[in-house]
């Protein structure tokens, strides 16, 4: 019996999902690096021509990786690990990237 690669379906916890996204929003350091950062790369692809819906999910999948995650492990902050299968990524990064197409452009 072959197994495909692509046909692994991954289950998406909307609760778990949900938290991560809540705590990007509201910690003031992710919605600085975020306004900072991200918002004016994705303006400046829009602004140029080569704006990409799908390079921006993943874009702000990085920001899934190197910032949230970093942030909610830290005792201080939250003291949990979220760690997101990829499609829940997946959907964090959408929902970033809608973000910011309804909201800053």
């Amino acid at each position: 019996m072959a197994v495909l690669l692509g046909a692994i379906k991954h289950n998406v916890d909307e609760h778990k999902l949900r938290e991560v996204i809540l705590f990007a929003e509201n910690d003031r350091y992710l919605y600085d690096i975020l306004m900072n950062t991200y918002v004016p790369a994705v303006k400046k692809k829009i602004k140029s021509g080569k704006y990409n819906k799908t390079l921006a999910t993943k874009l702000l999948e990085y920001y899934y990786a190197n910032y949230v995650r970093r942030e909610m492990i830290k005792p201080s902050k939250y003291g949990y690990d979220p760690k997101l299968n990829p499609e829940e990524r997946k959907r964090f990064g959408e929902y970033f990237r809608d973000v910011i197409e309804e909201e800053y452009l």
